[in-house]
């Protein structure tokens, strides 16, 4: 046994002296490139001097070469990771971009999650994201993946050590907006997996994409270079050059694109009210949508990005829903309404209270608690969510949405439930409504 590691380490220096050269020429043929030859030649080596047992191959070459090319898989593994991690950082402001010094050891960090993601089994990595992104009590995600709670507690034990890197990722970046936490653990989990695991990897992003789609909605960035942007319960009201009134209702974006031939309106986020002006060209008016166009006929309407579609409601005048190659598809006049996205589109009556917003105001017509959350949510910095057990429990009213707290509190008081502030790793506050204690 004392004999192993020296035997070890001379195969490993007679493998070095006779194939070496080689080795490298047969990198740079795949790489075209020297210096990553080098270095790919260099820590296959590396990996040989880590191996616990001893080196002994009948053909040496054959043997480097499957060693090198799992070397190179993890070499454009961690690129693929490092890039997607970086595309993140980029899309942030200045103001909270991390120091070269600080991105090398936070890219270290999401390295360790990348590992610690990359041996966990599909159903553990779901409770696992679940719990992280979505903020799912065990019993919902139990629910939620027809697993029983014990089932569900021993994925979480199994990804506990993921679990600690997400929270060390999590505290160094503390700094950023809660929303680029679940970007840079989406960012993990797309260059996680290689590509022979594409097919599962991609189911897995399906059974969490409500949730990733949800987080990337609230993600700031996307509005920070828009020509018009609102914050969260923000209003703005802006005439453009035409003498059209703009108005953007809370956490919404816009792009304006106006030029000799049309005159273009591109949502990016939110809802907004157009009433179009009389334009002395007649250029025609446009507003785009990730789901599809619409053209306006001389109107005053309302265009607002759902998760995975979009919705218009025409008050005045008539608006035209637009197909991918620019045909009309559908018209809506005033009181009718219709939601939209690539695959199709549906004609509905004009919500009644869909535009109390312009007014400051949320109004409630016997809806389900967990919707009226949802809708109140747009215009709260802190998350609005509520248990199953009270979800479907009835809220009627007109609250004005100056005061979102004041809005929580009477509706719990008047549906004799209790209010429950939970903080999360990063020091992000969620409001949940539940049950009273007895």
């Amino acid at each position: 046994m004392p004999l192993a590691e020296p035997l070890q380490r001379q195969d490993i220096a007679t493998l070095y002296a006779d194939h070496h050269g080689w080795l490298q020429g047969w990198l740079r043929k795949k790489l075209g490139s020297t210096a990553c030859a080098a270095d790919v030649a260099h820590d296959t080596f590396m990996r040989l001097l880590d191996r616990e047992d001893a080196v002994a191959a009948r053909e040496p070459r054959a043997f480097l070469a499957t060693v090198a090319q799992r070397v190179l898989f993890n070499h454009y593994r961690r690129q693929k990771l490092e890039q997607a991690y970086l595309d993140v950082l980029a899309q942030l402001p200045p103001l909270h971009a991390p120091s070269p010094e600080e991105r090398a050891l936070l890219l270290a960090t999401v390295f360790e999650l990348d590992r610690m993601l990359d041996g966990l089994p599909p159903p553990v990595k779901r409770a696992f994201l679940l719990r992280q992104l979505d903020e799912l009590p065990q019993e919902d995600i139990a629910r939620q993946l027809g697993i029983s709670l014990a089932t569900v507690k021993r994925h979480l034990q199994r990804a506990g050590s993921a679990t600690q890197a997400w929270q060390q990722l999590q505290i160094q970046h503390e700094h950023l907006p809660p929303a680029a936490h679940a970007s840079l653990l989406r960012a993990c989990v797309q260059a996680n997996a290689p590509r022979r695991h594409a097919v599962k990897t991609l189911a897995l992003l399906l059974a969490c994409g409500a949730s990733l789609y949800a987080f990337e909605r609230r993600s700031p960035w996307r509005s920070w270079t828009a020509d018009y942007r609102t914050g969260i319960n923000q209003r703005r009201v802006v005439t453009l050059a035409d003498g059209t009134r703009l108005t953007l209702n809370t956490g919404s974006a816009v792009n304006i694109a106006y030029d000799g031939a049309q005159r273009r309106i591109d949502l990016l986020a939110g809802e907004i009210f157009i009433a179009t002006g009389k334009d002395a060209a007649q250029r025609p008016f446009f507003v785009g949508t990730p789901h599809g166009s619409l053209q306006a006929l001389g109107t005053r309407f309302t265009v607002r990005l759902h998760d995975g579609y979009a919705s218009a409601g025409v008050l005045e005048g008539a608006v035209a829903v637009l197909g991918g190659d620019g045909s009309q598809r559908l018209l809506l006049r005033p009181g009718e309404g219709a939601h939209f996205d690539s695959g199709g589109y549906h004609r509905q009556a004009l919500a009644p209270y869909g535009g109390a917003w312009l007014n400051g105001m949320l109004v409630a017509r016997d809806m389900r608690l967990a919707d009226f959350l949802a809708e109140l949510s747009r215009y709260s910095e802190q998350p609005l969510a509520c248990t199953p057990a009270v979800a479907g429990l009835r809220v009627s009213g007109s609250y004005p949405l100056a005061d979102v707290d004041a809005i929580v509190d009477t509706v719990s008081a008047s549906l004799q439930l209790r209010r429950n502030t939970i903080t999360r790793f990063w020091g992000h506050q969620v409001v949940r409504i539940e049950l009273a204690a007895r």
